[in-house]
């Protein structure tokens, strides 16, 4: 876990290909020299100042016309020193400055090599490491704000604040076990168990978030479906806003799913466009439901499109009959022709119900806004600790369990010392989540996702 002694590490920054700027960074005790060496500019550099000049090679040859910037260590990312050179984004000066700083004595940087430094620093713990890979990798501006939350150690806090009423719980059960004498001084076992009790809760209410923090990561899996012609496929290009999937008055075009991830209006979103559903369809057109069937079953969410300008044919009661008693919102499309009134006898369920016109886009902000209503009662302030990761769920789990076996035992007045083992177990748990007592193994595991010059 130590970092080796005037190791000096390098990388892009920046996504990797030809653009108008590219960011090399460098981080370690010699970055600043090196950057000094070949930097030809404002000397000596002071820290967090951005200066220009020119990068010269070791033979005096101009190589790029450059912005540079020091941050000195302990006030920087890393905790060490910092030195970022914000060259030309083509090709051959990306190369040759890397190629001039491994001469001078940096080395390439491994996959997230910057923010392990910052954690093995105590610059963050390792649940903000995780958020800052999140947060890279946010797809909808919900993803942001519940990562940018975890990075600013909202969830760190949470978890201190359980570790310490975990600690508060052990302490006056050893007291208990170790001072009998001071017996009265301790909290008696039903105090301890009430707050065991209401601690659990609330890492219940806790790992119930993570649904949500799929949701926000990953989008809601949404699929489009109804019978042909209804608009799926255009009111999928109204949502994209874009000509994403074909559109014809041919019964049957769409034979294939289609999906496509985005966020609408900050809500995360896997949309899927599907085959019309109906009977008399030909081979490869009924393949196209079949695979229509599937998203459905694997879906949270179905937009039941419906043709609000015609009569209601047979085929929409039978994907109504379909979509019974699953998720789903009744979207009466095509509102901008003249209605029928009577597709609401479709909404058998009662479920939320919308007009729109895929070709006008009318209507849409309301879809958008009853999806948010339902996944995610109204939005997210920021204010909210989300669990977003895999593994904190899982060690959370286990806490929780720990924790109810705790409680069970003092039900059932088993021996202090024996509680006293789930209550130490939840302790640790907690622990790893924040990065205490973690091997190597798993600190590499994590860092290795991370992108590289991160």
């Amino acid at each position: 876990m130590n970092i080796p002694e005037n190791d000096t590490i390098v990388s892009i920054a920046s996504p990797i290909g030809t653009g108008a700027i590219i960011i090399v960074r460098m981080s370690g005790p010699s970055a600043a020299e090196i950057l000094s060496r070949i930097f030809k500019g404002k000397s000596p550099m002071p820290s967090h100042t951005m200066l220009y000049g020119h990068i010269e090679d070791t033979e005096g040859n101009i190589l790029d016309e450059v912005m540079c910037c020091c941050m000195y260590g302990p006030k920087s990312y890393t905790k060490e020193d910092i030195a970022e050179i914000y060259c030309h984004g083509g090709h051959a000066v990306v190369l040759r400055l890397m190629d001039l700083l491994i001469k001078c004595g940096a080395r390439l940087a491994e996959p997230g090599e910057f923010t392990k430094r910052a954690f093995i620093n105590g610059r963050i713990d390792l649940s903000q490491a995780e958020a800052v890979m999140e947060l890279i990798s946010a797809k909808s501006d919900m993803a942001r704000r519940a990562v940018l939350r975890k990075l600013h150690g909202g969830l760190s806090r949470r978890i201190n604040n359980f570790r310490d009423r975990l600690l508060g719980l052990i302490a006056n059960i050893e007291l208990s076990i170790d001072y009998p004498e001071h017996e009265e001084e301790a909290k008696n076992l039903e105090l301890i168990y009430d707050e065991g009790l209401n601690l659990h809760v609330e890492i219940e209410k806790l790992l119930k978030t993570k649904t949500i923090g799929d949701r926000i990561k990953s989008g809601i899996p949404t699929v489009i479906a109804g019978r042909p012609n209804v608009g799926k496929s255009s009111l999928l290009n109204a949502i994209l806003q874009e000509d994403r999937a074909i559109v014809s008055s041919i019964s049957g075009t769409t034979r294939d799913t289609l999906t496509e991830t985005l966020s609408l209006k900050g809500i995360p979103i896997s949309l899927t466009d599907t085959a019309g559903i109906r009977e008399a369809a030909g081979e490869l057109e009924q393949l196209g439901i079949e695979r229509t069937k599937e998203s459905i079953d694997t879906a949270e969410l179905t937009l039941f499109v419906i043709d609000a300008s015609v009569p209601l044919r047979q085929e929409d009661y039978a994907v109504a009959d379909l979509l019974r008693g699953r998720p789903k919102i009744i979207v009466y499309n095509k509102c901008d022709l003249a209605k029928t009134g009577l597709a609401g006898e479709i909404n058998t369920d009662a479920s939320p119900a919308v007009e729109v016109s895929a070709k006008t886009g009318a209507g849409l902000d309301s879809l958008y806004k009853i999806i948010e209503d339902m996944f995610f009662e109204g939005g997210l302030s920021g204010d909210e600790d989300i669990i977003t990761s895999a593994g904190h769920a899982h060690l959370l789990t286990e806490t929780s369990n720990h924790l109810s076996n705790s409680l069970e035992a003092i039900k059932e007045g088993m021996p202090e010392d024996l509680i006293s083992i789930d209550l130490r177990a939840a302790y640790a748990l907690l622990g790893e989540v924040i990065g205490e007592a973690v091997g190597d193994d798993i600190l590499d595991r994590i860092f290795k996702e991370f992108c590289v010059g991160k």
